[in-house]
């Protein structure tokens, strides 16, 4: 069978990278597609209810009474009837009238796009190829969670990085191979948290450093000797299995050094002084009152923590776990590139950084290094993984995994430029989000995923530019709408209709003291945007 433009053009691509990071080019990519998704989120394909073919989403939340359709089938010139008085009596008859209008949309590409095949919200990209939550990138395989990047095949989160395989959570880095959580970084391979190094393999929470093998920094000559060998082995390997061990497999069964480490941190940090300041998870419950006020007209009663159960509902919410040197608590999560971390080696921050300053490997390991299966021998003193990460001036940050220039923030994976957030998996530049999941420049939203640019919005999914909108999803430019389903640039919107003011404000009123009725009655909420073709409870009428 011919292949198509899109995977032809990556397939060349493929090639090229390859021979830049290996030094060889190793074959077709189409061979190593099981190798190359393995560390990512298996794509999540449905059957279009229309037409029946496959269709890519990045959610697997949806109920599964839900209609699924592609991106290709949306009529945006579809006309609907305004819902009647009788169909408006409460929010279960809403949802009932809206029948065939309640339509999940995957396959979804936006912008400035082409060449773009088996993938999901993917904007202004060019040759993507069965990747999800791609954005203004090209030539991407197997990949997920990248923006402005180049040429990176099998890589779960990046931004700003080029030629890349086989690499998780990474930031303006270069010509690298299986590299986790670094940032600045260039030729590295096999090595987890390491900021402003180059030519590095094997190596374990380091910054600045060049020519280390095991933390071991080496003159070039000598570092240039082992990668060569560690090289040749790996493509031997790749070429032959089509796999290679992942960073994670080598050193899950690496020696355990446990005592001896925390011996030694102990010894070098015993003078040290903890000035971290107590934390006030009352700013967090006092700024969720006030969204929920702003968003559904009246403030919520109770305090944030009465709401844990529901807030966490559809996203990804870190949770404690300790450290195998200190026992000193440490943030996890369900997050893809550090749900995958060995539990048998994870420490700190703090500790993480202050391992890779002191530990290393010995010369006479270094010289006797001939193929990858020796490596896990000789690192277990070195190779520990913090999940957690901080940088930037971070204020109030409470059972967070990720802080990045963030204020304010309770449990929460990675807060980005963000203040006042809580159980949130990825809020960037935004600020008064709550229990959402991947929510970029919003602010004051609620349980909203997979959207940019909200304001005062509720269960929204796969949203662009909206305000004041409620149970919508795969919307853009909507402000005062409810229950819409792809469509664009509508104000006053009841179901894909566009109503008279005075009505929509009289509708919502009741369908937000509705909500908050039953949120205050059971801290719950019956319905999300992801089951609106399920559950038939009844409610109020609203006797309009």
């Amino acid at each position: 069978m011919e292949e198509s433009t899109t995977y032809t053009e990556l397939n060349k691509q493929w090639h090229a990278t390859s021979a830049v990071i290996l030094g060889v080019d190793v074959g077709e990519l189409k061979e190593y597609r099981n190798w190359l998704i393995e560390l990512n989120n298996q794509r999540i394909v449905k059957k279009s209810s229309l037409s029946g073919t496959e269709t890519v989403f990045t959610s697997n939340e949806f109920d599964d009474n839900s209609k699924f359709i592609s991106m290709n089938e949306i009529d945006f010139s579809r006309k609907f009837e305004p819902l009647t008085i009788d169909e408006i009596k409460d929010i279960d008859s809403i949802i009932e009238a809206l029948g065939e209008r309640i339509q999940y949309c995957g396959n979804i590409v936006l912008g400035n796009s082409k060449f773009v095949e088996r993938s999901a919200n993917v904007s202004d990209s060019f040759f993507v190829y069965d990747s999800v939550r791609i954005s203004d990138s090209r030539n991407i395989a197997y990949s997920q969670y990248l923006r402005l990047c180049k040429n990176i095949f099998g890589t779960n989160e990046g931004g700003e990085s080029e030629f890349c395989i086989r690499c998780s959570i990474l930031f303006r880095n270069k010509r690298s191979f299986e590299l986790w959580k670094s940032t600045n970084c260039s030729d590295c391979y096999y090595s987890y948290g390491l900021e402003g190094c180059t030519n590095s393999m094997f190596s374990f929470n380091l910054i600045g450093k060049h020519y280390a093998i095991g933390n071991l920094v080496l003159p070039p000559d000598k570092y240039s000797i082992i990668r060569k060998k560690l090289l040749a082995d790996m493509r031997e390997q790749l070429t032959r299995k089509k796999w290679l061990p992942s960073l994670v497999d080598i050193t899950s069964n690496a020696d355990i050094h446990h005592e001896e480490v925390a011996a030694l941190l102990k010894e070098k940090t015993s003078n040290e002084c903890d000035d971290k300041k107590a934390a006030n998870s009352q700013i967090v419950s006092e700024s969720f009152t006030k969204a929920s006020g702003i968003i559904f007209g009246r403030e919520l009663s109770g305090n944030i923590e009465s709401y844990d159960k529901w807030l966490r509902l559809h996203t990804i919410v870190p949770c404690q776990t300790s450290s195998v040197i200190s026992k000193q608590p440490v943030q996890i999560s369900e997050w893809p590139g550090l749900s995958q971390l060995p539990k048998n080696r994870l420490v700190t921050y703090d500790e993480a950084l202050k391992i890779g300053m002191l530990q290393k490997i010995t010369e006479k390991e270094a010289e006797k290094i001939n193929c990858l299966s020796d490596m896990q021998h000789i690192i277990g003193r070195i190779a520990y993984y913090s999940p957690e990460h901080v940088t930037g001036v971070n204020l109030n940050l409470i059972e967070c995994q990720w802080g990045s220039s963030a204020q304010n923030c309770y449990r929460s994976v990675i807060c980005a430029y963000s203040k006042n957030c809580a159980y949130c998996s990825w809020p960037r530049s935004s600020e008064h989000c709550f229990g959402c999941g991947i929510v970029f420049d919003s602010a004051f939203s609620l349980k909203c995923y997979d959207s940019v640019k909200l304001t005062r919005c509720f269960e929204v999914d796969g949203g662009r530019n909206n305000v004041d909108t409620y149970f919508s999803h795969n919307v853009e430019g909507l402000a005062q709408a409810m229950f819409c389903f792809n469509v664009k640039n509508m104000h006053y919107a009841i179901g894909n209709v566009e109503v008279e003011k005075e009505r929509y404000l009289a509708i919502k009123e009741h369908v937000m003291e509705d909500i908050l009725e039953e949120l205050e009655r059971t801290r719950q909420f019956r319905y999300s945007i992801y089951n609106l073709r399920s559950m038939k409870i009844g409610s109020h009428n609203f006797d309009l």
